[in-house]
């Protein structure tokens, strides 16, 4: 175990030195692979019945040796992670062909992931997607119909001023319209008092392109808003002769377009991902807890198992986790404004601690389902199977809880204790693979209790994350979005 941890250690210093420096962790991390392999073998052995350690360890051993390798192996996924994220397809860690798979495919090989992932309604990004379509296809329509003198203008407004909710659309109109408004009267007063002499406005463009490009962006919508509404101006007088109309005409445009912009916030989706986000992480936990009840059932069974990346259950959880993600992503860049006592949302939720739950169900999944397998005896592996099933159980709990499904409000998130004295329970004759088993469980509820912080003074949907690292928003569902996320980022929450 001290050779493992040494080498663990090592392998650190040497991820840190390849993020700063760009050198690969290969020696390290070669050095880990070898001492975690002789660790396992070692506390892994049975005898000939397959029922008992051959090498005699304590319970309490084999106990530490399952947490030492899971150390291990979130050692060996930070290496390998950092080796990708610095030298791309040069990377010189090899790992396994389903881990890190989209870091060697071609480009249009991860849109198509992307697209498929998110073709569908429950996805944050198809519903952005169809509320700007038909945003700006009304301002087509308006545009064409009444003839609207420079009807883009109204386009480009709905475009540009139409949020992710509707509460953070209005506010952005109005900033937007009150920026507008200034730049309108401005507009009127120079192209009233220059008239058609174009060499002044020739003069004023290059000056006031490089005040509204440097300080529209930083002073927010509304500087934006009314510096460009006098670039504009600047332009077309130059073009044609122009009169005091033309800061009406922009007035008008911006009104319209913002108007369209305002009613599709309020038909489609007008929460955002505030509501998407507790439907995506109820169902993020009911799929993790089929995966747990498959993989413990499977471990009970002492079969040798498929490949993961091929089991049905496991393609749900990629893509849950995708979705979930996604949600999470754009649930942080909006406002909190809506999330107030009253507005049917959880109190006291930590999302990004759901995330985590789900890469922590299918890294540990995927661990014990490799090869070799371990028979476990009969009352052992009746054991693992109720742990499986209870730890399901409180998954399915917490889910009820953010998605109890209808127009049922959600309720608040019960408590989940970490402590179950059924973890410590050292059945007669436990190979390794049971410890290991039950370490990744009593992760899984650790992560359920920092899901639930009603203790804690923070606001309702809180987006402070509870552990830190963020290692729910890494990996394949931040980057290729349908391909399936495979929690391949770190986090400095404990690994399954």
């Amino acid at each position: 175990m001290a050779a493992v941890l040494r080498a663990a250690a090592e392998l650190a210093t040497a991820t840190a030195e390849c993020l700063r420096a760009g050198t690969s962790p290969v020696g390290p991390y070669d050095e880990l692979s070898s001492a975690r392999a002789a660790l396992s073998a070692l506390s892994g052995g049975t005898s000939g019945s397959g029922a008992t350690p051959r090498s005699g360890f304590t319970p309490a051993v084999l106990r530490r040796h399952a947490a030492v390798l899971e150390i291990a192996d979130a050692a060996l996924a930070m290496g390998a992670a950092a080796d990708r994220a610095v030298r791309g397809r040069h990377a010189e860690v090899e790992v396994a062909p389903e881990r890190f798979w989209y870091s060697t495919v071609p480009a249009p090989v991860l849109w198509w992931h992307r697209v498929r992932g998110h073709a569908g309604r429950r996805s944050v990004f198809f519903q952005n997607a169809v509320r700007i379509a038909l945003a700006l296809t009304a301002a087509r329509l308006v545009a064409g119909i009444d003839t609207l003198p420079h009807g883009f203008w109204a386009m480009l407004a709905t475009l540009s001023l139409t949020r992710t909710t509707l509460e953070a659309t209005r506010r952005t109109i109005r900033l937007a319209l009150t920026g507008t408004l200034a730049g309108a009267l401005l507009t009127a007063a120079t192209l009233t008092l220059v008239g058609t002499h174009t060499n002044v406005y020739a003069v004023l463009l290059p000056l006031w392109m490089l005040l509204a490009f440097t300080v529209g962006p930083v002073r927010g919508v509304g500087w934006a808003q009314g510096l460009f509404t006098v670039l504009v101006a600047l332009v077309f007088a130059q073009l044609a002769p122009s009169t005091w109309q033309l800061a009406e005409v922009r007035m008008l445009d911006v009104l319209i377009g913002s108007t369209i912009g305002a009613v599709f916030g309020l038909l489609a989706w007008p929460r955002g991902a505030h509501d998407e986000m507790r439907r995506a992480a109820a169902e993020l936990l009911r799929t993790a807890a089929e995966v747990v009840v498959a993989t413990t059932s499977s471990v009970a069974g002492g079969a040798a198992t498929i490949v993961p990346a091929a089991a049905p259950g496991q393609r749900s959880l990629h893509h849950a986790l995708v979705l979930a993600e996604s949600a999470y992503a754009q649930f942080q860049s909006e406002p909190t404004t809506l999330t107030g006592a009253g507005r049917g949302y959880p109190p006291s939720v930590d999302w990004q601690a759901t995330l985590i739950a789900g890469h922590h169900t299918l890294w540990g999944s995927e661990r014990l389902a490799a090869p070799p397998a371990t028979v476990l005896p009969a009352a052992t592996a009746r054991i693992v199977e109720a742990l499986g099933e209870r730890m399901a159980g409180r998954m399915l709990l917490v889910s009820a809880a953010l998605d109890p499904g209808g127009d049922t409000p959600p309720t608040p998130v019960p408590r989940i204790d970490p402590v179950h004295p059924e973890f410590d329970a050292e059945p007669a004759g436990a190979p390794r693979r049971y410890y290991a088993v039950v370490e990744w469980l009593a992760s899984l509820a650790a992560d359920l209790t920092r899901i639930s912080r009603a203790a804690s003074p923070e606001p309702a949907d809180s987006h402070a994350a509870g552990c830190s690292g963020g290692g729910g928003s890494t990996g394949d569902g931040g980057s290729t979005g349908g391909g399936g996320s495979t929690g391949d980022g770190g986090s400095s929450c404990k690994p399954a």
